[in-house]
This record gives structure tokens, sequence and C-alpha cells, in this order.
């Protein structure tokens, strides 16, 4: 098990801005979000410097002329002067095997920087050998309950990559996900886990320790070590899951709700690791719509050089993530095509058809009625940039000025579509970011 305890000074700089330090909730000082280290970020590369440069005296000099509207050196400096606290976090980390990286790190997952751009987490925390950060592999996803079929096929997978040194990587969750990595270890394979939550607990539990300890299995997560799972965790770590691999198989999918569904949709649409989906035998509901929206069935057994499925991928035109985080580039919509593919049993609007007759400033009336006929589509920014918290349905039709019922048919469209997640007890809505630290 890699016990590595020295931190870079970049790594120490960017706990200390980014970090909780064990000082989550309460009165503590907030960390930067992700938006905020970016804007950081940038502004020491225009000024030649690194994060451990901010350590140092004159880092600390020339951070006086940082003066954005997102961060300036007035909410820097207190957060430099964690020393203390965190040296009391990396000691408690150090003895449950933990290691920290940020993405100033040579040992930073390079393909995770190149998926997620400046989406990519400053900081990760992990149990294991680095090296099957960048290793690649099959991302195996799906339910947590799932058919004893579907998880016999998972171990199955996960067995058959071994034999051919293929890692799976998974979200370590029961279920599916578990299934894959078991599969993979007790054949003398390697295994990668993205967890959505902290490594505190997992990092020490007895199921993982003879994985561990062989350097077959890895454990990361983006997330504080002592923090809680939460839907909206799990969701920004599929991110994660899709970019650490060379390919992914969605073996179980609920139909157009739940985590597995959200990842793979997204994936499917910026086209960036081609997506399998289990199609053999008895499939989950949401499979087959997956395939329809351009997901690949996955060969049938028996299985041969499975590492053939990795070749690329066409990349299809868009972002993967909004402008909420990738703010130096502009926004792209997905196209209409996309939009359909995603919601294969939604009746078409239909257009009224014209007269036999009509002028060429009619016909041009009517061509453009129809392009602004979609009122979800104008509407669905301004519902997402409301939705920073969790709302209600009936909060947000007041906010918009429309019936409680229309407001509804627009989140579940949207929820539909990965783009908003629906909490329970109570029920609310909150945008789907792509932010994978709060601000």
């Amino acid at each position: 098990m890699d016990l590595e305890s020295t931190l870079t000074p970049d790594t120490q700089a960017v706990l200390l801005l980014c970090g909780e330090l064990g000082q989550r909730g309460g009165n503590g000082l907030k960390p930067l979000g992700l938006r905020q280290y970016n804007t950081l970020a940038n502004w020491l590369k225009t000024e030649g410097l690194r994060p451990g440069d901010l350590l140092t005296l004159d880092g600390q000099t020339r951070l006086g002329g940082l003066q954005t509207a997102e961060v300036n050196s007035q909410r820097i400096a207190p957060l430099l002067e964690r020393g203390a606290a965190l040296a009391l976090v990396v000691e408690r980390w150090e003895r449950s095997g933990l290691w920290v990286i940020s993405r100033s790190d040579a040992a930073y997952p390079e393909r995770l920087k190149r998926y997620l751009g400046q989406a990519a987490p400053p900081i990760l925390y992990g149990v294991g050998s680095k090296s099957l950060l960048n290793r690649g592999g099959l991302a195996v996803v799906g339910s947590r309950d799932r058919s004893d079929e579907d998880g016999d096929f998972a171990r199955r997978v996960g067995e058959h990559c071994a034999q051919e040194s293929i890692a799976i990587i998974s979200g370590a969750a029961k279920g599916i996900d578990r299934d894959a990595m078991v599969g993979a270890l007790e054949a003398g394979g390697w295994a990668l886990g993205v967890l959505a939550e902290g490594l505190a607990k997992t990092a020490t539990s007895g199921q993982y320790r003879s994985g561990l300890v062989s350097d077959h299995l890895t454990l990361v997560s983006p997330f504080d070590p002592d923090s809680r799972w939460f839907a909206y965790t799990a969701m920004e770590r599929n991110k994660l899951l899709y970019g650490l691999s060379d390919a992914a198989l969605v073996v179980a999918s609920a139909a157009e709700s739940g985590g597995t569904w959200a990842g793979a949709t997204e994936a499917l649409h910026h086209g960036r690791v081609k997506v399998f989906v289990k199609s053999t035998g008895v499939v989950a509901p949401g499979n087959p719509k997956l395939v329809r929206m351009g997901g690949i069935p996955f060969p049938e057994e028996p299985w041969e050089n499975l590492r053939s499925l990795f070749g690329a991928t066409e990349e299809k035109d868009g972002q993967l993530f909004s402008s909420a985080v990738q703010r130096f580039s502009p926004a792209v919509e997905p196209s209409a095509e996309v939009v359909a593919a995603a919601l294969p049993d939604v009746p078409p609007v239909e257009t009224p058809i014209a007269p036999a007759e009509t002028t060429t400033e009619e016909s041009s009336r009517s061509a453009e009625t129809e392009r602004t006929v979609d009122a979800y589509t104008l509407v669905i920014n301004t519902v997402l940039a409301l939705l920073k918290e969790p709302e209600s349905d009936e909060w947000l039709a007041n906010k918009v000025c429309v019936r409680t019922a229309q407001m509804k048919d627009w989140l579940d469209r949207g929820v539909r579509e990965g783009r908003i997640l629906k909490l329970k007890k109570p029920v609310r809505y909150v945008a789907h970011t792509p932010s994978l630290f709060t601000e």
C-alpha cells in the first residue's frame, strides 16, 4: 500500500484553498469552490506562478494583485493560514493509508484532465497504488437494485477483464459496481473504485484490505475523506468513471431516472467514450432506450479480445459541461436530434399544415413559429439558474409565473435529460451541475 507521506507544495496549497480540513459546516472558513479555484489557477498561470508559490512571501505579496469578481486576495489569505489544521488532518489521513494529489501533481491522471478540462477536481484523495489512475480500463456501471442475472453478468465481465489484464473501473457501490470489482479481483485482476463519499471509513474496511495490500485495487474520491454519500455526489462521481476509462458498460439502468441513466445519457450525448449496453438475456428497463440513443450492444458470450472495444469514438459537437464551469468557452446547446433521442417516448409537436397558397412573408413567419414553439428550451436555463439549491415545483412556478402543473412538466423533462436531480422526502429539485465542489 502506498504510504507516501510528503505532500508537494502545490498540493499543500490546493488543500489549504479547497479542502474542508475537518471544518465541514459550522462557522469555519468556506473553501474555494471549483469555479473560484479555476479563476485563481488561471491568474497564477498568467503570472507565471504555481499554487505552491502562494506559500512563499513573494507569492503572497504578488497575491495582492488578484482582484476579480470570483475571488480576491482577502478571500484567499485566511485560507492559506490554516497550516495547523492541515497538519492535523494529514497526520490522521496518513495513519489510514490515505494519500492526496492535486491537479498540479505529476501523479494526477492526465486522461481525467483531458476529459473534464477545468471541471476536473482540484484534489483527489486515494488509497492504494496511484499507477491505476492512468491505466484506463472498462467502466462497469449499473443500478444498486439489480437482478441476480445482471449481478452474475457483471461478475463474469470482471473475471474476463482480469484474464485480458483490463482494469475494472466502478463506483464501488453495492450492486453492479461491486459485483464487477469482486469478479476482477478474485480472478487476479485490477480494479479502480471511484467513491461518491469520503474514504475515511472505506480505506480501513476489511473487505478491501487484500486488494489494497496487493496493489490490485485503488480507491479514489474527489470528496473530503469525512464526507457522507449524497445523491448529487453520486451523480457527479459518474463523470470521473467515464473520464478514467477507455470504454464503459451499462449492465442495468432504470428508464429515465437515477444516476446510472444520467451518467450514461450524458456520456452518449458527447461521444467522448464508447458506451456499451448489456442487451442479452433479461435486460433492465432503461437498457433498450440507451441503445436507441446510441449505446452499443455489448458482445455476446463467450468473449474474446474485449480490448478491441476500446477504439476511438467520433466526438460529437458540443461541450461536456455547461458554461457555469467552462466559463472560458461558449456554451453549446444540444441539437434538436440529441434532445429527441433522449426522449423517445415523447410524441413530436405537430406542425400545422399551411394553406395551399402563401406569400413569402407568411411562409417566413410560419417557419419562425415552428422554430420557437418549444417553450421548454426557452426557460430551462432560467430554471437551472434558480435551482442552485433544492426547491419545490410550487416555488419555481411562482418564480417563473406559470402554473405548477406546467412547471412540473418542465422539471420532469429536465430530470429525464439528466439536467435536474429530483430529491425525495420532501420532493425538491436541484440542478445537476458539473461542479464537483459546492460554491
